[in-house]
């Protein structure tokens, strides 16, 4: 057998064994269960459920986050992007790399803007 495939094997036999002690540790060693009513009811932290559950949540915050994830991945893109052209030697080495990155994000900037053009409020 070849030493990754049992090296893999061994850690694989460990990380069962260490999950099937830790569940059999857990049933000795816990404390006893108690139940209560309360823990059938939506907050299961031994309050009394009060007032309206539907509220009106502003998606200001969740436009920003998807925004800034969408960004955030553009520029992850570009920056592996241009390690690899680190070593690009062509005629016009300088032009073709800024071109093509330009245009990958001018791409990506117009499908975050029509994904979410259908928002009411924007963040700014």
């Amino acid at each position: 057998m070849e030493a990754g495939i049992l090296t893999f094997l061994v850690f694989a036999l460990i990380a069962a064994v260490f999950g099937g002690v830790s569940l059999v540790a857990n049933r000795w060693l816990a404390a006893p269960r108690r139940r209560s009513y309360l823990q059938g009811t939506t907050y299961e932290c031994g309050e009394e459920a009060e007032g309206e559950a539907q509220i009106d949540f502003p998606t200001q915050h969740y436009t920003f986050a998807i925004v800034f994830v969408a960004v955030d991945v553009i520029g992850f893109f570009l920056a592996l992007w241009a390690l690899t052209f680190r070593g690009y030697g062509g005629a016009n080495s300088a032009a073709l790399p800024i071109v093509v990155a330009t245009v990958f994000t001018a791409v990506a900037v117009t499908g975050i803007y029509y994904a979410l053009s259908g928002e009411k409020r924007w963040v700014v």
